[in-house]
C-alpha cells in the first residue's frame, strides 16, 4: 500500500472567497496542521512525556486588519459572526481570535478590527487539535501582518494563553508544541516540564491510521478539568510541583483510590513513552504496539476518559490485525490511532470501516 494513501472521508473545505464575501484581498494567509499523539495521553499538564506527529488534514486563515474595532468571522464550519472586538461573546469561536489580538497586541501590534475567513479540514472535537491548528495558524498570520516575529516554541505558549485565558481549558503545551513545531513522518518526542525536544523518523513499514470514533467531544464541556483538578491534588498530597515527578512508590502516601488511580496512569504512562520512543528508534512495532494497547487500557480503567465506543472500535482494530490502538487526545469521544503495518494497512482499516460504519478514516500517515 502507497503511504500516499489516507483519507477514506474528507471534510469539505468549501468554496467560500474572502475577496467575495469581505470586498477585499486578504493581508496574510497562513495556515497549520492538525495533529496526532501516538503515545502519551493526559501528561502534557502534568510535566510529562508525550509523542506527537503532525497529520495531513490543515486549517488556513485568511485576514485582513480594519479600523473598525469588530471582529467579523466567516467560518467553513462555525458560520458567520459579527461583534465589536472587546465583547466578543463567551464561548464563541471568535474567543480565539480576541485572543490572538489581545496577546499580539502585548508584544507591539495595535490590532483593533479583523476580518477572517477560516477553512478547515480537522475535525473539530476528534482530538486532533483543530483548537491548536487555528490558534497557530492565527498567530502565523498576525505575525505576518505585524511583522513581529514569533518562533515555534514562543508561538505555542501563545496558543496555550490563549486557550487558558480566553477558553476557559486549563491545557498543557503538547498540542501547540506539535503543530507549531512537529514534522511529518516523524515523532516529536516532548517533554511538557522542559519543552526539550527529540525528532525520532517513523519507519517506512510502520503506518499510523487515524480513525474517528463517530462520537465527538467537546473539550471544554468535558471531564478534562475535573481530572486536571484531581492531579493537581494528588500531586499536592505528594509534595511534587508536578506529578510526572512522582514515581509508582509514592502512590501509598494517598489515601483516596480516585487519586491513586489518576496518578498511577500518568507515571506508569510516562515510563510508556520512553518505552515507545526506543521501540519507534529500533523500528520494533510489536513492542509499540502493545504500548499502545497498555496505554488504552490505562486511560479506560485508571484515568476514566474512554466510552464504550471508542472501547469497541479500539478492540475491533487490534482483531482486523493492528499491533495496538488507543484512543488519542482528551478521550471522551472523538479518534482512535492505530499502529499497522504499511502493507496490509488499507485492508485493515476497510475491514474496521465496514464493521464500524459510523467510523471513518481521518488519515494514515
Amino acid at each position: 500500500m502507497p503511504r500516499a494513501f489516507c483519507v477514506v472521508k474528507w471534510l469539505a473545505m468549501s468554496d467560500i472567497s474572502f475577496e467575495d464575501y469581505f470586498g477585499c484581498a486578504p493581508q496574510a494567509v497562513a495556515s497549520a496542521h492538525g495533529r496526532v499523539n501516538l503515545i502519551g495521553e493526559h501528561t502534557d499538564y502534568c510535566g510529562g512525556l508525550v509523542m506527537p506527529t503532525l497529520i495531513n488534514q490543515k486549517l488556513v486563515v485568511q485576514i485582513a486588519l480594519t479600523d473598525t474595532d469588530e471582529i467579523h468571522g466567516k467560518s467553513s464550519e462555525f458560520g458567520t459572526m459579527r461583534t465589536p472586538a472587546l465583547h466578543v461573546p463567551s464561548g464563541s469561536w471568535l474567543c480565539f481570535v480576541k485572543g490572538a489580538i489581545s496577546l499580539m497586541n502585548e508584544k507591539g501590534a495595535a490590532i483593533k478590527g479583523l476580518n477572517i475567513l477560516t477553512l478547515s479540514t480537522i475535525p473539530s472535537g476528534g482530538g486532533v487539535s483543530s483548537s491548536a491548528a487555528f490558534e497557530i495558524a492565527l498567530l502565523r498570520a498576525l505575525s505576518d501582518i505585524c511583522a513581529i516575529a514569533l518562533d515555534p516554541k514562543e508561538m505555542a505558549m501563545m496558543g496555550q494563553r490563549i486557550e487558558h485565558e480566553f477558553i476557559g481549558t486549563k491545557c498543557g503545551i503538547m498540542d501547540q508544541m506539535a503543530v507549531a513545531g512537529a514534522s511529518f513522518k516523524q515523532a516529536l518526542s516532548l517533554d511538557c516540564a522542559s519543552l526539550e525536544t527529540q525528532i525520532i523518523p517513523i519507519p517506512k513499514d510502520m503506518a499510523f491510521a487515524v480513525i474517528h470514533s463517530g462520537s465527538s467531544r467537546k473539550l471544554s464541556d468535558s471531564l478534562y478539568n475535573e481530572r486536571l483538578a484531581e492531579t493537581k491534588k494528588a500531586c499536592a498530597q505528594m509534595g511534587y510541583e508536578q506529578l510526572s515527578q512522582a514515581k509508582l512508590a509514592d502512590l501509598k502516601m494517598l489515601s483516596d483510590e480516585i487519586l491513586m488511580k489518576r496518578s498511577h496512569h500518568v507515571i506508569s504512562e510516562n515510563r510508556r513513552v520512553i518505552a515507545a520512543r526506543q521501540a519507534l528508534i529500533n523500528n520494533d512495532e510489536l513492542t509499540l504496539g502493545a504500548l499502545m494497547r497498555e496505554s488504552h487500557l490505562s486511560l479506560r480503567d485508571d484515568y476514566e476518559v474512554s466510552s464504550e465506543v471508542l472501547d469497541n472500535l479500539v478492540s475491533l482494530t487490534i482483531a482486523q490485525g493492528a499491533y495496538g490502538a488507543r484512543l488519542t487526545g482528551a478521550g471522551f469521544g472523538g479518534c482512535i490511532v492505530a499502529l499497522l503495518n504499511v502493507d496490509s494497512a488499507y485492508e485493515i482499516i476497510q475491514n474496521v470501516l465496514v464493521q464500524a460504519p459510523n467510523a471513518w478514516l481521518v488519515d494514515c500517515l
